[in-house]
């Protein structure tokens, strides 16, 4: 049971460190640490050198800038054959058995057949490691209901960091074209679309909130709550509604270049969230609603 971890980084000195250490120190060692660097221009590639020569790491600087998603699949596909293999965020900290842990339960669900992955909850912490939630799924409300194809179209569940896939789920994920704008969304509906996925509600990673990848707005103040979808009602009403657009246009990419190898049930699935693009703001909430209440435990 040998696992690859791959790294993607760019102008992350302030944080490798402790994110490579604690790679290094898991309960399962990895077989190996293989980081692609995207011309970073801080004192990246500086750390990367030091780990190299000591042996714990093997890593390339891009030639030209590919961005995250393609930089992160250069990784994966220099990963050993047959090997698992783990995506790994420059700034965050793995718990000391995330790797045991996670390669336990792919090796439980295994088969070699289909696409197959598990990934786990996260501790959401601030740039001073200050706990923000213990769970960063249930502060985002992922943890209310079953993760299936169905209720992964309409909100990915995922994160990246947290991942640990097979050999069938590596050749989906090297398959990734150009444009899309999220790799561990793409390999999401890869592996609920065509295999297995699997989550380990232990959280497994130390994710960090900082200025310079914090994307995400989570507030659980219930004023700023109510005033958020106020806003979005506002949106709707003057016809900007952008409610699920994005993800909608990411799971048109996905579907056009795979609807030939999905099942006719999936395809269904498919369908009727595609449908959803030419919706209101309202129809498009309600039916999000339905589909979250239906898949709820």
């Amino acid at each position: 049971m040998k696992v690859s971890v791959a790294m993607a980084t760019y102008n992350g000195a302030k944080y490798l460190r402790k994110q490579l250490d604690s790679v290094l120190n898991q309960t399962l060692a990895p077989d190996e640490v293989i980081v692609t660097d995207d011309n970073s221009t801080d004192g990246t590639i500086n750390i990367l050198k030091e780990y190299q020569e000591q042996g714990s790491l093997r890593f390339v600087v891009n030639v030209n800038q590919l961005g995250v998603a393609k930089n992160f699949q250069k990784a994966v596909s220099m990963t050993k054959p047959g090997n698992f293999v783990a995506l790994c965020d420059q700034d965050d900290e793995w718990i000391p058995e995330k790797l045991e842990q996670s390669a336990q339960r792919l090796k439980a669900i295994n088969d070699n057949t289909v696409p197959c992955m598990v990934y786990s909850d996260l501790i959401f912490v601030d740039e001073y490691d200050t706990v923000i939630s213990p769970s960063f799924r249930d502060l985002l409300g992922h943890n209310k209901y079953h993760h299936n194809l169905e209720t992964l179209l309409r909100a990915n569940f995922v994160n990246g960091c947290t991942v640990l896939m097979n050999s069938q789920a590596k050749a989906e994920f090297l398959k990734m074209p150009d444009g899309v704008r999220s790799h561990d969304e793409w390999l999401a509906l890869a592996v609920y679309s065509f295999g297995k996925g699997e989550y380990l509600r232990n959280s497994m990673v130390r994710y960090k909130r900082h200025d310079a990848n914090f994307s995400i707005s989570v507030n659980d103040d219930l004023p700023n709550k109510y005033y958020a979808n106020y806003v979005s009602l506002l949106k709707a009403l003057r016809g900007k509604d952008d409610f699920l657009t994005e993800q909608i246009g990411a799971v048109r990419q996905f579907y056009e270049l795979n609807d030939n190898r999905l099942t006719e049930e999936n395809k269904r699935i498919f369908s009727r969230f595609l449908k959803l693009s030419n919706r209101s703001y309202l129809a498009k909430k309600l039916n999000y609603m339905l589909i979250v209440r239906r898949n709820k435990f």
